[in-house]
């Protein structure tokens, strides 16, 4: 045997034994992603303490920190005006944190400060504009009672939003909460609408089963909260982390906390238009969450605390978005296999891009909890756009595999060549969430961070009442 045919086995036998790890790995992923659409579907549901929505009423601040967000902060603001909460004694307080805005969004939180006892309004000047991270510890530092709920600042909360999310409080292991977030403007493009598939399934299917079967619901940032105490505990809010919600997820987790879900108290959001925000905006939560992947996999492992199955829940949630890595080096092992020679078995190798495939990336997983949530919320013709989310998988692939790369590059605070990633704000109108992508401008320098704006048009609130209009009309239809 020539030495070359020697290479040419030995690169063959590698690709093999990488092809058939990958596919171990994504059928791990598969199992536990269908574990929780049985569980979700056909298993006994936990309501999350909701019991005592309305009659568990504790002290409560809320935190809205705003860059330029004119457009938008008067909806967000008039939402908690006439949110049904008791307002008396200092047991409710708004806290609208200006970050540094040039537009009118001073102005229009000073307006509502100066009319609402219980709004306060807070103005960075100097060091605004660097991040929500920094905001919301600035606001911390303002608020007075224990139980922190944070919304982003185009949310559209509905009136039973907040004593919904502090109901799980009552639990004194609960340090987090986390309410669903549902899209308002799906019908504007391609794009809405598959993200607003990919959202019904991560929190209708995915979020909801973790939190039954007791693993690791995830806090995502907004419409959500915390105990005070336990933030201060963990350090506050980590300004150099991009994906700051994940972060707080597992410091909380390994330090015996639990996370709580509550699938009724939703808030509408906007997805992102288009394929170049999209992927602005999958890059910052893919690169984020590899941080946290390199900094908690070893922790989790380890963990005291943790039952073996949230470990295990634990560490295929960090692993979410390399998942489309694993997804193109087994498509490139698989060509390398098929020019050196691959056995006779290797035949049976096409069925994994379909495996694949049938995964999507992030916290809705496979399609079938995508088209669980849909069936759950009564949008069945919306299943009809299940096969197209292949298309969003292709895309997936391409940037998280790029993040992975440059999430390495920022661990190691090296490779001067690469560019800072930029937390670049989703481009939208007005008519939902804010996703705040914001820059990390230099990590190598002061690990500072910047706003990227957002422009809105301010129509969330047009969404919002169309969608509540159809919903009366339906109610009318039914009674009728």
């Amino acid at each position: 045997m020539t030495l070359e045919s020697q290479i040419v086995s030995l690169i063959g036998r590698l690709a093999n034994f990488v092809l058939i790890t990958i596919s171990a790995i994504m059928c791990l992923y598969i199992v536990r992603h269908f574990w929780f659409f049985w569980n979700r579907m056909f298993k006994e549901q936990r309501r999350c303490y909701q019991d005592l929505a309305g009659t568990y009423s504790p002290s409560v601040s809320i935190l809205i920190p705003m860059h330029k967000e004119e457009k938008v902060a008067a909806d967000i603001l008039e939402r908690f005006v006439k949110m049904d909460y008791p307002k008396d004694g200092g047991r409710y307080e708004v806290i609208a944190i200006d970050d540094g805005s040039t537009d009118a969004t001073p102005s229009i939180v000073d307006e509502y400060a100066s009319k609402f006892s219980f709004i306060k309004a807070v103005h960075r000047a100097g060091n605004g504009g660097n991040g929500k991270p920094e905001a919301l510890n600035v606001g911390l530092k303002v608020a007075s009672n224990e139980i922190i709920l944070t919304f982003d600042a185009d949310y559209l909360p509905p009136r039973d939003c907040v004593k919904r999310l502090v109901a799980p409080f009552a639990d004194v292991e609960v340090g987090g909460v986390m309410g669903r977030v549902v899209p308002v403007n799906s019908p504007e493009s391609f794009v809405t609408r598959l993200m607003d598939i990919e959202r019904a399934g991560g929190y209708q299917i995915n979020q909801q089963a973790r939190y039954n079967l007791n693993l690791i619901p995830q806090f995502g940032g907004t419409v959500g909260g915390f105990r005070r105490s336990v933030l201060k505990a963990v350090g506050e809010f980590d300004e150099t982390k991009l994906a700051e919600d994940t972060d707080l997820t597992y410091k909380l987790y390994l330090r015996g906390w639990k996370v709580a879900y509550v699938n009724a108290a939703e808030c509408y959001e906007e997805a992102v238009l288009s394929w170049d925000m999209r992927e602005k905006q999958l890059t910052r939560w893919a690169i984020g969450h590899d941080q946290c992947l390199f900094e908690y996999f070893f922790e989790t492992l380890k963990s005291p605390v943790l039952t073996f199955w949230q470990k295990v829940d634990g560490i295929l949630l960090l692993g979410v978005y390399t998942t489309p890595l694993l997804i193109l080096i087994g498509w490139l092992t698989g060509i390398i296999s098929y020019i050196v020679g691959a056995p006779l078995w290797y035949s049976l190798f096409p069925m994994i891009f379909f495996i694949f495939a049938y995964n999507s990336v992030g916290n809705f997983a496979v399609f079938a909890e995508a088209g669980g949530s849909l069936f759950l919320d009564q949008r069945r013709r919306s299943i009809w756009l299940l096969p197209l989310m292949l298309v969003n998988l292709l895309a997936n692939v391409w940037v998280c595999s790029k993040a992975f790369f440059l999430a390495i590059f920022l661990r190691q605070r090296r490779c001067e060549k690469v560019k800072p990633p930029v937390w670049a704000k989703t481009q939208k109108r007005g008519v939902g969430k804010d996703n705040y992508n914001k820059a990390l401008n230099s990590f190598w320098n002061n690990n500072t961070h910047r706003w990227d704006k957002t422009e809105r048009s301010g129509n969330g609130m047009q969404y919002y009442n169309d969608i509540k209009n159809a919903e009366t009309e339906r109610n009318q239809g039914k009674r009728g």
